[in-house]
C-alpha cells in the first residue's frame, strides 16, 4: 500500500467517524429536546388544569355574593334604578373596577374628559371603598353603583377565579337590568375613544338586539370576524336578552369558559337575540396598531396584556397615557394620540416597543385559532364553539 493511499483511507475513516459521531450527537440532541418538549407540555397542561380547577371553585365560593338574587334585593340596585328612571335619558354604560383599576379607570378618564356630554352617560360598578372615595373624588359628576365585593379586593389577572367571577358579577348585573327594562352599554376602560361612539346612536337601530364589538378585521379572509370580543357592547332589554344573560350566568357560574366565548357560541347557534356587530373602523382591537394603521376607529381597545399590572405601563410606551406626575390629565397628549391615529403614526416599531409577554402570547394563540378556523370544513364547525375552551387551550396563561 502506498503512502498517498493509506493517507486517503485514513481520511475516509476519519470523516466517516466524524459523521457517526455527528448523527450520534444530533439523534440524542434530537431524543432530549423531543422528551423536554413533551414534559415541559405535560408540566404545563397539569399547571392549567389546577389553574382551571382553582378558578371554578374560586367562583363557586364566592359566587353568591355577585348573584342575581342578591343584586335585585339589594337597596343600591334600586337606588340604581331610580338614577336611570331620574338622569339617564339614554342608556347607560356600565364600567367595573376594584381599587386596582384606578389608575387605568383615570387614564381613561382623562381621554374621554375632551369628548362633550361622554361622562354623563357612565356609571361606574365599585367593588370596594377605595374605588368608591376616589372616583367620587376626583370624578364627583359620574354616577356610581357602589357593590362592595370582599371577593374581588385584590388584583387579578387573565383566566384567574377573580376574574371569572367579575363577569360573573357582569352579566348577573346585566340580567337584573334587563329584567327592569333597562337597555345599557357594557364597557371597559383599557379603550382609548378618538371620538364619541355614542353619536353613532347604534340604541336607536331596531334591527338588532345587540350589537358586539367583534375581533379579526374587516378582511373577507379574516376567520375571527364576528367572533364578539366582549369589551364595549350595547344590550337592548327584551325576553330574548334576558334568556341570554340567563344562558351565560349559568354557564360563567360551573365551567371554566370565557364570557365572548359564551356570546360567540349563543350569537352563532340561536336565532334570537339577534346579533350584530360593531364595524372595524367604529370600534378595533389593539391589532389595529400592527395594521397599516388605515381608516382609525371610533374606540381602539387595548387589552393585549394578561397582567393588569402591566397594562398601563404597555399604554405609555404606545403614546396613551394621559395623566401627569400630578394627577391632572394632559390633554395634550390625548390631542396627540388622536392625530397620530388619524395620520397612522402610532409607534410600534420593534426597535422602540419591545413586545411584551402578554402580547406575545395573544398573537401566538390567534395564529393557532386562525389556522385551526381556516381548515376546511372542520373551521366552519369549530367557529361557533372554539372559543369556549379557550382558557384550556392558552396552557401558558
Amino acid at each position: 500500500m502506498t503512502s498517498s493511499t493509506s493517507k486517503t483511507t485514513l481520511h475516509t475513516i476519519w470523516t466517516n467517524t466524524e459523521w457517526i459521531l455527528y448523527k450520534l450527537l444530533f439523534n440524542r440532541f434530537t431524543l432530549i429536546a423531543f422528551y423536554a418538549f413533551w414534559f415541559l407540555f405535560g408540566v404545563l397542561v397539569l399547571r392549567k388544569t389546577q389553574n382551571a380547577i382553582t378558578a371554578v371553585r374560586y367562583v363557586k365560593t364566592h359566587g353568591e355574593s355577585v348573584s342575581l338574587a342578591s343584586i335585585e334585593e339589594s337597596r343600591e340596585f334600586a337606588d340604581l334604578i331610580k338614577t336611570l328612571d331620574k338622569s339617564f335619558p339614554r342608556p347607560p354604560a356600565i364600567f367595573l373596577l376594584n381599587q386596582y383599576a384606578l389608575n387605568m379607570t383615570d387614564n381613561f378618564l382623562c381621554n374621554t374628559a375632551t369628548l362633550e356630554g361622554v361622562h354623563q352617560r357612565f356609571i361606574f360598578v365599585t367593588l370596594d371603598t377605595i374605588a368608591r372615595d376616589t372616583i367620587r373624588k376626583r370624578w364627583p359628576q359620574i354616577q356610581q353603583f357602589h357593590w362592595p365585593t370582599p371577593s374581588l379586593y385584590k388584583p387579578f389577572s387573565f383566566a384567574e377565579g377573580a376574574y371569572q367571577t367579575i363577569y360573573l358579577l357582569r352579566s348577573n348585573l346585566a340580567l337584573a337590568l334587563i329584567k327592569k327594562g333597562k337597555s345599557f352599554w357594557m364597557m371597559q376602560q383599557d379603550t382609548f375613544w378618538r371620538k364619541n361612539i355614542f353619536d353613532m346612536n347604534y340604541e336607536d337601530d331596531m334591527s338588532y338586539d345587540a350589537i358586539f364589538d367583534q375581533l379579526g378585521s374587516e378582511e373577507e379572509s379574516s376567520m375571527r370576524k364576528e367572533w364578539v370580543n366582549g369589551a364595549n357592547f350595547f344590550i337592548r332589554a327584551n325576553n330574548d336578552t334576558q334568556l341570554f344573560f340567563e344562558r351565560m350566568s349559568e354557564k360563567l357560574a360551573h365551567w371554566y369558559t370565557p364570557d365572548m366565548g359564551i356570546m360567540i357560541q349563543q350569537c352563532h347557534t340561536w336565532t334570537r337575540p339577534r346579533c350584530a356587530y360593531i364595524p372595524h373602523n367604529v370600534v378595533y382591537s389593539w391589532e389595529w396598531m400592527f395594521t397599516e394603521q388605515k381608516d382609525p376607529p371610533y374606540l381602539m381597545q387595548l387589552d393585549c396584556e394578561t397582567d393588569g399590572g402591566s397594562k398601563l405601563m404597555q399604554l405609555g410606551r404606545y403614546g396613551f397615557h394621559f395623566v401627569n406626575p400630578d394627577g391632572s390629565c394632559n390633554e395634550g397628549k390625548v390631542a396627540m394620540a388622536k392625530e397620530k391615529m388619524e395620520n397612522g403614526t402610532v409607534e410600534v416599531k420593534m426597535t422602540k416597543t419591545l413586545p411584551s409577554w402578554g402580547r406575545l402570547q395573544f398573537k401566538a394563540y390567534w395564529y393557532i385559532v386562525d389556522y385551526m378556523l381556516w381548515t376546511p370544513i372542520i373551521g366552519e364547525y369549530l367557529k361557533p364553539y372554539l372559543a369556549m375552551i379557550g382558557f384550556i387551550l392558552m396552557i401558558t396563561i
